[in-house]
């Protein structure tokens, strides 16, 4: 007699418990067997047996990125990836919402200054200005067209002609600003009398940089030496000019404004 229904045990089993059986899915093409998956370690305990091609190549990424993790005893910390501090939800929240501490860069084009001024700043932070100095740096000019124009037989470098020239020298002092180092390529690391509000210093002091430029330019091209306070009066000019750029922060650029007019009446 045959009996029905029973199964043919050599056929449905495989010869070796490392043998592949390749079924076609709706995926695609599907794994089954130990010989690819062997290791205990990992996640590949706690996934099915059965991972089309993508979710292979899905696995050996992941187990890529987790191989140089090493866990230990400790408990585990949660760093902020920007600040690089310990996660707090108000550090958190700084990072959403732009108040984490400010780069250089952020520092300048976050101004309310008109584009060409924050070009300039740009600019003068790396040290490329045209000035003589850097021109002659570059096979530009020669070492004799390269001097200050007020200050005969000193190189015409950013440093000096916005930190040791007469001109910038007269101004610094009659502001009450000090100018440290290279500072002046940093306009928020100068040192400022504590009446005036920091909200706003950098744009006007980007501006009125802006004008010692625009000076020495005017010297240069045309000829017309201005003096000291004709260049804060034209920085006054430009901060009435630009202050509805400004709005909430008008009553600081006032102080600002009150200041300048003050240092030259």
């Amino acid at each position: 007699m045959h009996e029905h229904g029973l199964p043919d045990s050599t056929s449905s089993q495989p010869s070796s418990t490392s043998e592949t059986v390749k079924n076609e899915g709706k995926n695609g093409q599907l794994y089954h067997g130990r010989n690819e998956y062997s290791s205990p370690s990992g996640v590949q305990p706690l996934l099915r047996p059965r991972l089309t091609r993508a979710a292979h190549n899905e696995l050996q990424m992941l187990n890529d990125y987790l191989a140089p993790i090493s866990l230990q005893d400790t408990p585990d910390s949660r760093l902020l990836e920007t600040t690089k501090k310990e996660f707090t939800t108000s550090g958190a929240y700084r990072v959403l919402h732009g108040l984490a501490p400010l780069t250089d860069a952020s520092r300048i084009w976050s101004t309310k200054v008109p584009t060409k001024i924050k070009f300039f700043a740009w600019l003068l932070y790396h040290g490329r200005l045209n000035t003589r100095a850097h021109l002659f740096h570059h096979n530009i000019k020669p070492l004799q067209e390269s001097r200050c124009e007020r200050c005969h037989g000193v190189l015409e470098t950013d440093e000096h002609l916005f930190k040791e020239c007469n001109v910038p020298l007269e101004i610094w002092a009659c502001l009450h600003f000090s100018i440290q180092n290279d500072s002046f390529r940093r306009p928020w690391q100068i040192d400022l009398p504590n009446a005036l509000p920091e909200t706003v210093s950098v744009d006007m002091l980007l501006i009125l940089l802006w004008h010692i430029w625009k000076a020495r330019n005017e010297l240069v091209f045309d000829r017309h030496d201005l003096s000291p306070t004709e260049i804060i009066r034209k920085t006054l000019r430009d901060i009435d000019a630009w202050s509805c750029r400004y709005k909430r922060l008008r009553p600081d650029v006032f102080v600002w404004r009150e200041w300048l007019q003050l240092c030259i009446s």
